[in-house]
């Protein structure tokens, strides 16, 4: 217990009998699931450590930084692939988003930044895939589909803009790299009324970065049979 919220330990009960009256099961029970995930993704990002103790994901969810854990956090590597699952599935829905909106690629690709910014919100956070070293290779190989599977649709519409003109004729890579480097950041003032504004200036700031003009890429002319 080396992580607890400091404020909230002076609250408790100055009484033995006192305490004895709350029954420690009901700490847990008031958190739901994704709360605990959302509170452990967060942890985890901010601290930059996988290893997350339950008082501190208690405290950190709206709870108390004492009482059982929920028998499925028993399991801390099922745990950390839930957190990294959100992640990913917050992505994926943002980039679906994209996929299906109208307009060029640039129109789509700011579609997917509003999607992803108001998901990061929700969730405090969006964790990188690629900070999973000294999980077990099971995970590790995990999060490495993750990473690759947002990387490709990303880049694919980043192409989709170098074709149609509407972004520049950057390395697709590069641009990714920039893209996702400004979403996986470790923390998100998500009740602060000012986030909003950062959000859609750092969305302005990455369509300019990554929009350029230029004349649609000509469509390749297939070669006549028998040439």
């Amino acid at each position: 217990m080396t992580v607890l919220d400091f404020a909230k330990i002076a609250a408790w009960p100055a009484s033995n009998e006192e305490a004895a009256d709350a029954d420690p099961a009901m700490v847990s029970s008031r958190l739901t699931r994704s709360q605990i995930v959302d509170a452990a993704t967060r942890l985890m990002a901010r601290r930059g450590d996988h290893r997350i103790p339950w008082p501190a994901i208690a405290v950190e969810a709206g709870g108390e930084p004492f009482g059982a854990a929920p028998d499925w956090l028993d399991d801390l590597p099922d745990l950390i692939d839930q957190c990294y699952a959100r992640t990913a599935q917050a992505l994926c829905d943002s980039l679906l988003r994209a996929e299906t909106a109208p307009g060029t690629a640039l129109d789509k690709l700011a579609a997917f930044l509003v999607a992803a910014l108001e998901a990061r919100r929700e969730l405090g956070t969006l964790l990188s895939f690629r900070r999973g070293r000294n999980l077990p290779d099971g995970l590790q190989r995990r999060l490495h589909e993750r990473d690759m599977m947002v990387r490709t649709r990303l880049k694919r519409l980043l192409e989709q803009g170098r074709r149609d003109g509407s972004l520049a004729r950057r390395n697709p890579d590069s641009a990714c790299e920039l893209i996702l480097a400004s979403l996986m950041v470790p923390d998100v003032a998500v009740t602060d009324p000012e986030q909003l504004i950062w959000d859609s200036e750092l969305v302005e700031l990455l369509l300019a970065a990554l929009a350029e003009p230029h004349p649609a890429a000509a469509e390749p002319v297939p070669c006549s049979q028998g040439t």
